[in-house]
């Protein structure tokens, strides 16, 4: 789904490849552009609750990254920051308790056999 999304300019946002998920090497843009491509390309893949929870952690994670992003600080950005990072943490509780308790998932052999050469 990634695939799908246009291209915003020509350095804004660039073409994703056929599996995102697959992507090697990614650098700092590479990421961001994931995040701020996520709402719509998870939209629509989980049942109803779990769903508004996700897009509300995706939007909360595009907020708070926002803000940390600013070069110049406020007292009002910083509240603002502060704000954020207390609603992420309350949404990322939720989603954890609710939506990652809904589904049981399994890491893939190449996962797990990363994680043990750690």
């Amino acid at each position: 789904r990634f695939r799908q999304v246009p291209t915003f300019g020509r350095d804004t946002i660039r073409r994703f490849t056929n599996n995102a998920s697959a992507m090697k090497k990614l650098a700092g843009r590479d990421f961001e552009d994931l995040l701020q491509c996520a709402m719509p390309v998870f939209e629509g893949l989980l049942p109803a609750p779990h769903d508004a929870i996700v897009q509300d952690l995706l939007f909360s994670l595009a907020t708070w990254h926002a803000y940390a992003k600013l070069r110049l600080h406020t007292d009002t950005t910083l509240d603002h920051f502060d704000d954020a990072t207390t609603s992420l943490g309350t949404i990322l509780r939720k989603f954890v308790r609710e939506t990652c308790e809904a589904f049981n998932t399994k890491e893939l052999p190449q996962e797990e056999a990363a994680r043990g050469r750690r």
